[in-house]
């Protein structure tokens, strides 16, 4: 008897995972904490159908089956069991909503034509436990549509091994030993004019993966790194040219740490390591920028880095005298130190890597596509993510310019890469 569909036990109730706690108090219709993972079918996408698939999926899934609470000391996550229902694409995408109004829940599945979004509130869980999430979705999409147009049987074995981890794995490996706090240093903004409110620009960049992997085998870097000293580069290139800033170009790159302790979680577990560079001539080349770039990854991709972070953000609210300070309180002091973190960073650029499904599923599936949430405070964000034979990078900003979306590119092309670009439209003017 297939299992499949069928919830697996879980608490009534849960806390944050110790990561998730800022969000909540940060998360504003301006800065919303919301991301997006999408899944291109080569077939339009059939809404009930959909909702099927999202009724089977959500009970093997405890960590998104959930509403957000909160006491007088600490948000906590409580089951959920009202239903969660799909719709159509919203206009913005990672726009703020209101849980209420989504029957309590903390993501939303919604779709446009072919494509399948996962949108998800940072609270619940990072782009690991999303992806594992969307695959299942998806497979039970296609399985139950095979079912109905050619009757074949649905299978007995899911695509994602573990489905409700629910572990905050910053507590299970915390050790009070080397706590090293992340630096504040101001990091040089990018500014410009704004689009009216709520619209954003988005811009993909389309890559062969065979191309790419050649250029960075020949350089001897990965992928991220690459990607990441272009970034640098093209900032430089566009805005320290003739005029040298005080303050560094600082790229945060979101790291999983489940491969790094051995974690199974579905919430939260991702760490962030900040490359600085720190602009003191005009005359910097990319190689030198990129051989800083290896050497920064280098130097910080280790478990006892990573290991010293959580030291330092887990001991914070061990600490007794926080745990009673009532949540008001806190989250002045959250709120504080959020600030604080957006301004010691220029950019953010995270690699979801590919997107891995059985065989059997290879046939209905065109594309994935990564969206992370941009604000006033962050005016744009970068994200990758890859599917068979194609990267695609996608920019997204509340900037109406295109000064460094178009360096990036043209440094890409400079080295040789063929780039597909696709918009929203927003600025479609400012790339002619």
């Amino acid at each position: 008897m297939s299992n499949i569909g069928k919830s697996i036990p879980e608490a009534k109730w849960h806390r944050l995972d110790n990561t998730a706690n800022i969000f909540p108090v940060v998360a504003n219709r301006n800065y919303t904490s919301i991301y997006r993972i999408s899944v291109i079918l080569k077939e339009e996408v059939n809404p009930d159908i959909l909702q099927q698939a999202l009724d089977q999926t959500l009970p093997r899934f405890g960590s998104f089956k959930v509403r957000l609470r909160h006491g007088f000391f600490w948000y906590y996550f409580e089951a959920n069991d009202r239903p969660c229902l799909v719709a159509p694409e919203m206009p913005n995408p990672c726009s703020y909503f209101v849980p209420a109004q989504n029957n309590h829940y903390l993501f939303r599945v919604t779709y446009f034509k072919e494509r399948i979004n996962l949108e998800v509130f940072h609270v619940i869980t990072d782009g690991t436990g999303a992806v594992d999430f969307l695959k299942e979705l998806v497979r039970r999409y296609i399985d139950i549509q095979l079912f109905i147009r050619d009757g074949d049987p649905l299978p007995d074995q899911p695509v994602v091994d573990v489905f409700s981890d629910i572990e905050d794995s910053y507590l299970k490996n915390f050790s009070n030993k080397n706590p090293k706090a992340y630096s504040t240093e101001r990091a040089f903004e990018i500014k410009g004019e704004k689009f009216p409110i709520y619209t954003k620009g988005i811009i993909i960049g389309s890559i062969s993966i065979k191309e790419i992997v050649a250029l960075c085998r020949d350089k001897g870097v990965t992928i991220t790194q690459y990607l990441t000293a272009v970034m640098i580069f093209s900032i430089y290139r566009e805005y320290y040219t003739g005029q040298l800033h005080k303050r560094p170009i600082t790229v945060s790159v979101p790291v999983n740490l489940r491969p790094y302790f051995n974690s199974t979680s579905t919430m939260n577990f991702f760490s962030v390591i900040p490359i600085v560079f720190r602009v003191e001539r005009d005359d910097h080349t990319f190689e030198e920028i990129l051989e800083y770039t290896k050497n920064q990854f280098s130097e910080m991709l280790t478990q006892d880095y990573f290991a010293s972070k959580i030291a330092y953000n887990v001991s914070f609210v061990k600490k007794m005298y926080i745990r009673f300070i009532p949540l008001f309180i806190k989250n002045i002091f959250l709120k504080i130190s959020y600030i604080r973190s957006a301004r010691a960073n220029t950019i953010t650029l995270t690699n979801i890597g590919r997107f891995k499904v059985p065989d059997r599923y290879k046939p209905f599936i065109s594309g994935i596509g990564l969206l992370l949430g941009a604000s006033s405070s962050e005016a744009v964000k970068c994200s990758v993510a890859s599917y068979e034979r194609t990267l695609n990078v996608t920019f997204i900003s509340v900037l109406s310019d295109t000064y460094l979306q178009r360096a990036f590119f043209r440094k890409m092309s400079e080295d040789g890469l063929t780039i597909t670009i696709e918009t929203n439209g927003a600025y479609y003017e400012n790339l002619h």
